[in-house]
Order: structure tokens, then sequence, then C-alpha cells
């Protein structure tokens, strides 16, 4: 085993054992750490981290536009009054290169703001890459706000987790999973679309609307434990779903290429975490 080997192994099981023992991070959040130390010992990157507040009084809604990176929204948290944000900004110019990777950091920016005026505060969030080589860089976002309605997220290249929104959603991603995980019943407009892992959407009975999915190369799972669900479209098939759901005229639309989307409408929507891709 290299020196270098070594090295990441160490830090993933240190990590590991942090993600375990460290009070309210969760595992997922050890692992996106533990991931981040590899990478910086293997590939030379190298990442800042940034932190942000906003005080808020109540229910909000996120708007998110970055050229790349995970981005994982939290709803339902106590957060005393604020919406936090914690981007942890990376350089990936390669190895022998950690001086240009440092000095890219410099150059990502990174606006965020709370609006009002509306019938709730919107807190919007712009990332944007100024270096010479901006496809080597990419923001990773993690947001706690006490109460989340609506959300609208465009990266590339990321994962986008969204937990306990109470209205619509709104992401779109490349090659990364997509996981709308709610206890809330959705009756809002929904799209979902990325390519390459997976789309699950989990809300609560009572959920309803219109479902327009197709997943290239991919399959359609689901559970719908109660409402008047209706599947008679001749369209489809493994990868297609035309269907209604109550009598909501709300549209979910959700788009994926080479992989799955995973629908639950039922009692428990939060009972698999983010670990699990079962309907």
């Amino acid at each position: 085993m290299s020196a270098r080997t070594r090295t990441a192994a160490i830090l993933l099981a240190a990590a590991t054992l942090l993600a375990g023992c460290a009070g309210d991070s969760s595992v997922e959040r050890g692992l996106d750490r533990a991931h981040a130390g590899i990478r910086q010992s293997l590939d030379g990157s190298r990442v800042e981290e940034r932190t942000y507040e906003a005080p808020v009084d109540g229910i909000v809604d996120i708007q998110v536009d970055t050229f790349a990176g995970d981005v994982v929204i939290r709803g339902a948290r106590d957060t005393g009054g604020k919406a936090r944000l914690t981007a942890t900004v990376v350089g990936r110019q390669g190895r022998d290169r950690e001086e240009e990777a440092e000095a890219s950091l410099a150059q990502v920016g990174l606006q965020v703001e709370m609006r009002r005026g509306g019938d709730v505060p919107t807190l919007v969030v712009k990332g944007t890459p100024r270096a010479q080589e901006p496809w080597a860089n990419r923001t990773d976002l993690e947001i706690e706000v006490p109460e989340l309605r609506r959300v609208r997220v465009r990266t590339r290249e990321g994962k986008v987790f969204v937990f306990e929104n109470r209205g619509g959603a709104d992401v779109q991603t490349t090659d990364g999973e997509i996981r709308v995980l709610t206890p809330w019943a959705i009756t809002e407009d929904v799209t979902l679309v990325t390519r390459g892992q997976d789309i699950v959407f989990r809300a609560f009975n009572g959920t309803c609307g219109r479902f327009d999915v197709d997943c290239v190369n991919g399959e359609v799972k689901g559970r719908i434990e109660s409402g008047d669900w209706r599947i008679l479209d001749p369209r489809n098939d493994k990868d297609t779903l035309i269907a209604t759901l109550g009598t909501c005229n709300n549209r979910i639309l959700m788009r994926n290429v080479d992989a799955k989307v995973i629908i639950a409408v039922c009692g428990n929507p939060m009972e698999h975490g983010t670990f699990f891709s079962s309907p």
C-alpha cells in the first residue's frame, strides 16, 4: 500500500468515526467531509469553507443558481430564527498545481441575499466562477432554515437533496442524484431533471397531481398508499409513467437518463433517509 493510499484510508476511517459521534452532524455530512479529505490527499485539490447567516421570520422560499456542485437544503431545523448556509468551495486543478488551486478559490463568487416583499421571504444564492479554468472549480452548498416552502435549484455535476419542503420543487442538475423527501402533502408543481443518477420523490399521503415521468434506459418504480391513482395511459411502460393522483391539476414532471425514478406517496416518507433508493 502506497503512502498516499494509506493516508486516504486513515482519513476515511477518522471521518467515519466522527460521522457517528459528532452530535448534530449526520452520517452523510461526515462522509462528505471524508471524501473531501481523501480528494485533497489524492488529487491535490484545495478547499475553502464559507458561512453565511440571515435572519428569517417563519417560512421561506429558496432559489439557488450555481455553476457546479452539490446542493443540500433542509427545512424544519432549529436555527435560532436564521437561515444558515455553508459553502465549500473546491479547486481541482490537479496534482502539482496546488498553488493554482488555492488561488482559484478566491475567484469563485458567491452572492447570498434574503429578498423580501413577496408573500414569504426568498433566500437567493448565486455561485459564479471567475477563474481561468472554471471547470476545475465547484461549490457545494448546505442550507438550513426553520421552515421551507418552495425550492428552485440549478446546478451541474452535483447531487441535490431537499428535505421537508411544504411546497413545490423545481430542480435541475446533471450527473447527480436528486432526492426530495418531505413529510408534507405536495399539491404544487414539481419538476425534477437529471441524468445518470436516481431521482427519488417521497411525499406524504394527500399529495396529488398529474404525473409525467420519463427515464430513458431507466426504470420507474412507485408506491402510492392512498388517493385515486389512475395509470391507464397507453404510453406507460417500464421507463414511462403518465398518471393522475387525486383531482389536483398541478404537474409533477420528472426526466432522467440511464437511471431510475422512484416515487412514494405514503404515511412515512422520511423512513428511508438518504442512503436507500426504495419506494
